[in-house]
């Protein structure tokens, strides 16, 4: 009966580990479905130079997601022809957020006070 008990036990601990393991698996699924998530947003940095390591965007109309990286400095971004701020960066932190946008061209800008005159892009949204 000792013996038997011990197997169930170790078969029950056993079952158990097992399990921990696939829920843990899926839990990380769950988070790459997330990153793929963010897969259609518009990235972006925003670099210590005061500059966007990239200068020209497109997306499709509707909802427009964006996910910034600020390096060592803050930033934000701006839609300049509807003058909104669609997010704010700290330094060493990433940001996201989203805004309504119809088909046409649009200028993205950082209005920190001095990054202006350098980090600004075009959005082509079809």
């Amino acid at each position: 009966m000792l013996r038997t008990r011990t197997a169930r036990r170790t078969r029950t601990l056993l079952l158990a580990t097992i399990a921990a393991l696939v829920l843990a698996a899926c839990g990380n699924g769950a988070d790459d479905a997330a990153d793929d998530a963010d897969g259609d947003a518009l990235q972006l940095v925003g670099q210590d130079d005061l500059t966007w390591d990239v200068e020209e965007l497109e997306a499709e109309a509707g909802t427009v997601e964006f996910v910034v990286e600020c390096e060592n400095v803050n930033h934000n971004l701006v839609i300049e022809e509807l003058d909104e701020e669609v997010l704010e960066c700290a330094a060493g932190e990433t940001a996201s957020g989203s805004i309504e946008l119809e088909p046409g061209d649009y200028t993205y800008v950082c209005t920190i006070p001095g990054h202006e005159e350098t980090m600004r892009g075009t959005l082509t949204v079809n």
